[in-house]
């Protein structure tokens, strides 16, 4: 677990570095780092995926100055000062007050949990402090006329609708498929907001919401809830849950032996977190449906460095290759790097306009597996997209869209029932 040192969370004004006092004056000064505040869950439940976005992008940053920093600003190196969430709004407002008011950034890079980065970047507009959106997929972060939040990742339309398109693209495939859907959500923005979708593209397309469920976060127990999907009998179930309440959910179904005929679809989160799956049994993951946010299959036939050696920076520290969560971090700052070298400066007015400018279509940026990014005057990337795993004999296999598939792989569906595994 990389936390936050106490080190990292003061502010550099005072090591001797010429900075502009405040990022938004005169930027004639020569520059030798670029302050960028990240915030981020760095304890609390989601502290494994905080701390995941962390390390990608301090691995971006340190490829970043070894290849000689930003050139159009001299050479200046990218200094990551990072601030922990824990996952609470009030607690994720005050830090973004601090790493504007005290740390002096240039911009602002978080917050995952939508609940977060909601309130977050209502204070980085005020302050005119542009605010990259890493993980959040609440659909009106990106929907309020701002002018300062650009958000590269999904919006939460955009999770729901490849849930159910992948749906679709397997009913087709084979003949068969569900007519009915259950919802178990976490009881926040994240969920509320997938769970609206859902239920909207549900009807538009002909399912049944047989279960509507949602649930506080942290649980110790979901005994309750399970026995509401028992007696609905949902044909496929859509699950929106953090890494801990994931974990919980998943070996207590595990052991209930409820039958879901066709699958468990886990919209992120937990679901894409390694932790998740050093915590459960491989059997009671088996045949999972995951919406990533990064195709993890690809990696086998990776060529580009960058990618390579992020790669192989996770497993050192961690033990597991990279996944969305650090490849977003990664993108972050390379887009970071991208907007400040057509900026020529770090004036955040500047960095504002060439964030808006952005239009990306090669190199590290793309690492999450987009093919292009290029922010919409809502600050949207348009040409996000995830994909759709399924967890199959221990190994996640992309199944949507069909072009993504790796040879010879082949969904399980319907899935056979417990007794027959």
């Amino acid at each position: 677990m990389h936390r936050s040192p106490r080190s990292s969370r003061r502010g550099f004004l005072g090591t001797g570095v010429l900075l502009l006092a405040l990022a938004g004056g005169n930027a004639t000064a020569q520059v030798k780092e670029i302050p960028i505040g990240f915030v981020l869950p760095l304890s609390g439940g989601a502290a494994t995926i905080g701390n995941q976005t962390k390390l990608g992008a301090e691995v971006a940053a340190e490829q970043i100055n070894a290849a000689g920093g930003i050139k159009a600003l001299g050479g200046a190196r990218l200094k990551l000062v990072f601030a922990d969430s824990q996952s609470k709004p009030d607690v994720g407002v005050a830090e973004t007050e601090r790493l504007i008011q005290r740390e002096n950034v240039t911009l602002i890079v978080g917050a995952y949990n939508s609940a977060v980065t909601f309130p977050a970047t209502e204070v980085a507009e005020r302050y005119k402090v542009p605010w990259l959106v890493t993980g959040a997929v609440k659909d009106e972060i990106t929907e309020r006329g701002f002018k300062y939040v650009f958000r590269p990742n999904n919006k939460a339309i955009y999770d729901a609708r490849e849930q159910i398109d992948a749906l679709d693209l397997l009913k087709k495939e084979t003949g068969k498929g569900p007519k009915s859907i259950g919802l178990f959500y976490e009881g926040t923005d994240w969920g509320r907001s997938h769970a609206a979708n859902v239920k909207k593209l549900a009807k538009e397309r002909g399912y049944a919401i047989s279960l509507d469920e949602s649930y506080p976060p942290n649980q110790t127990d979901l005994s309750a809830q399970l026995l509401k999907v028992r007696s609905t009998k949902p044909d496929a179930l859509i699950v929106v849950a953090y890494t801990p309440d994931h974990i919980l959910f998943t070996r207590q179904l595990a052991e209930s032996r409820v039958y879901v005929p066709y699958g468990i679809h886990s919209v992120g989160g937990g679901s894409e977190d390694p932790n998740f799956y050093k915590a459960v049994s491989p059997k009671a993951v088996e045949n999972m449906f995951v919406q990533d946010d990064f195709q993890v299959d690809i990696m086998r036939a990776a060529k580009d460095p960058a990618m390579i050696a992020a790669d192989a920076k996770f497993k050192a520290a961690l033990g597991y290759g990279i996944n969305s969560y650090g490849a977003q971090g990664v993108s972050n700052v390379y887009i970071v790097k991208d907007a400040l070298e057509r900026a020529a400066s770090i004036d955040r007015a500047k960095v504002r306009d060439a964030l808006a400018a952005t239009d990306i279509s090669s190199g590290p940026a793309l690492i999450t597996g987009y093919q292009r990014i290029k922010f919409d005057a809502q600050g949207q990337n348009t040409f996000a997209h995830g994909v759709i795993s399924q967890n199959q004999n221990g190994e996640r296999r992309t199944i949507w869209p069909a072009s993504n598939r790796v040879a010879g792989v082949t969904p399980v569906w319907p899935l056979p029932a417990p007794g027959a595994r």
